[in-house]
């Protein structure tokens, strides 16, 4: 997990936690949390049994959390379970994960039981490289943090959190499309609207975000595709509480939706609307961060960093978890809509492809979807890379027509959770490509 994401899932889960305190129903949610939490204070005090049970109960709300399955089979090896432990954990192998048994203080006692041989195997082929990757341009400067990609003027336009700037790549080589003044803060996702000539770009600054100081202020920028151009802000309403804006999408009809990542909230702002307003408050979700339009079905996926994907009803505002295969999709930080022929791979007509980047689970990695066609099954899961240096401190992705292109080594990995850098050398990020199978 970055440090940015970590940070985000920290706040927002004090914000669940605080909130949810005498509260006469909780959210699914809630509910996961609140296990967890009980399990582990039942485990510092000794109450193995209890903590084993709420740790089971926590799974069988979101059956591929990978964090949970660690936590319980710690428990029962510390119980003197070991034959429970393995399942458990061969169920995290199955999920496609890593883990270093070997390096756990808890779990390296089962290293030489000959029961967990075939889950070590699994592991260590979960650790191979996967996927060829090709590397389109090295952003930058060193430490500017790259967070978010878009296509425009015939390249691709790239965000700076700490750099508070965009650049242009490809095409006719680098050039600088924003510059920021003092107004700017750290640029986050970025969203093109091609027919109306506008880049959206979400933007925050304040207590953590590198490059950025004063109090926390966040919402969109209304650029000019041509040129970069300010034509609009549009903040956040002031509700006295904690916002940060991190990804935005266009809809079809140029309506724009942004994801906060600290208030659980999706904001909506409709052509020539006069601000943003909020669209959906949820305690469904801890964090929600990449989004995707599902075209033809009026909804739109949401990347829940706790919980994995989400579907929302753009026309009724209801939110469901999208059900189906189960794959741990918690820790997707960026999502993409991709155009995709599936041919007769599919097991339903006209079904949705997505491409979810992962930096949340270990590995991190890159997972093309394919979800039924109104976006509420997730039907088929493929990972298109992982374990590679240029899968290393992922961020957000775009559809590059038969390919993604993605952002790694943003520069996260060398920030503490106050955005400081922890390093005298930090990394320059590069923009990569990985082809979508066929």
């Amino acid at each position: 997990m970055s440090v940015r994401t970590a940070s985000r899932i920290a706040a927002a889960l004090a914000v669940l936690v605080l909130t949810t305190a005498g509260a006469p129903a909780r959210s699914r949610l809630e509910q996961y949390f609140h296990l967890r939490q009980e399990a582990a204070k039942a485990a510092q005090a000794g109450d193995l049994a209890t903590a084993e049970t709420k740790f089971e109960q926590a799974l069988a709300l979101y059956p591929t959390a990978p964090g949970s399955f660690i936590r319980l089979a710690r428990v029962e090896v510390a119980a003197g379970k070991p034959q429970e432990a393995i399942v458990h954990l061969a169920e995290y192998a199955r999920l496609g994960l890593v883990w270093d048994v070997a390096g756990d203080p808890v779990l390296k006692a089962l290293v030489a039981d000959p029961a967990f041989a075939p889950v070590a195997a699994r592991l260590a082929e979960n650790a191979k490289p996967m996927g060829e990757v090709t590397q389109i341009a090295t952003l930058g400067p060193a430490g500017a943090v790259n967070e978010g990609v878009a296509p425009g003027g015939g390249g691709w336009l790239v965000s700076a959190v700490a750099g508070r700037s965009i650049i242009r790549v490809g095409g006719a080589g680098r050039a600088d499309y924003l510059t920021p003044d003092a107004e700017t803060g750290g640029l986050f996702g970025l969203a093109t609207d091609i027919r109306r000539g506008v880049l959206w770009a979400a933007e925050s600054s304040g207590p953590g975000i590198p490059g950025s100081s004063g109090p926390r202020r966040t919402g969109l920028l209304k650029l000019s595709l041509q040129d970069g151009k300010v034509l609009a802000r549009f903040p956040v309403p002031d509700d006295g509480l904690d916002h940060q804006i991190g990804d935005v999408t266009v809809a079809d009809d140029g309506t724009v939706y942004a994801s906060d990542s600290l208030g659980a909230v999706i904001y909506r702002l409709k052509p020539d609307a006069a601000g943003l307003e909020p669209f959906l408050r949820t305690k469904e979700m801890a964090s929600p961060q990449g989004m995707a339009i599902c075209r033809g079905a009026d909804a739109m996926v949401i990347a829940d960093y706790s919980t994995g994907l989400h579907r929302l009803d753009l026309e009724t505002g209801a939110l469901t978890w999208v059900g189906g295969l189960r794959v741990a999709l918690a820790g997707t930080d960026g999502l993409v809509a991709v155009a995709h022929d599936f041919g007769m791979r599919s097991a339903s007509p006209n079904p949705v492809g997505m491409v979810a980047v992962q930096n949340g689970v270990s590995p991190q990695r890159l997972m093309f979807l394919r979800l039924s066609p109104d976006c509420d099954e997730l039907e088929d899961a493929t990972v298109l890379a992982a374990n590679l240096p240029q899968t290393d401190d992922l961020t957000l992705g775009v559809d590059g027509g038969g390919r993604v292109l993605f952002i790694g080594s943003s520069g996260w990995a060398d920030r503490d959770g106050d955005g400081k850098l922890t390093t005298d050398t930090p990394r320059t990020a590069g923009l990569f490509s990985v082809p979508l199978p066929r």
